[in-house]
């Protein structure tokens, strides 16, 4: 399957990944070769969302449909995203004071967490409460890091 082919397919997510996971599964697609193409996959969909020339065209082809269409299983939508607000105009010295007590108690939570962090695994016992503190519990799933050259 060329690569603009794979552009006109209108499968299902689903279906696309089952059909991926099995080809894997029964040996008919090497697992490295197909986890550098999922991989080349994903950074080429982050960099098509990202075009701001195609949004704007897409964008433009829906409005034909008004500012929604369905189209076989996928509803595509104009919608408003990554709204934000900027408060440091708005000269509010209370919110200000809120800000640098948040800044000041996340330091001191970064700074307890490290401590717990570096204490041994039969723990210590804290001189000023007399309580024993013990580290927190690590736990990290093994993954496949994939880096591409620029």
């Amino acid at each position: 399957m060329n690569d603009i082919q794979l552009l006109r397919e209108t499968a299902t997510p689903a279906v696309l990944a089952q059909n991926a996971i099995q080809a894997v599964l029964e040996g008919e697609v090497d697992p490295i070769t197909a986890h550098i193409n999922v991989s080349k996959m994903e950074q080429a969909i982050k960099t098509f969302k990202a075009n701001e020339r195609v949004r704007d065209i897409t964008l433009r082809e829906l409005w034909k449909y008004g500012k929604r269409g369905v189209f076989g299983d996928c509803t595509l939508e104009e919608a408003e995203a990554g709204v934000r607000y900027d408060f440091s105009i708005c000269g509010d010295s209370r919110l200000e004071e809120l800000h640098k007590m948040r800044q000041a108690l996340d330091e001191a939570i970064k700074e307890r967490e490290a401590f717990l962090k570096s204490i041994p695994l039969s723990g210590v016992a804290l001189p000023e409460t007399g309580e024993v503190v013990y580290p927190p519990a690590k736990t990290s799933k093994t993954i496949i890091k994939t880096t591409f050259k620029k």
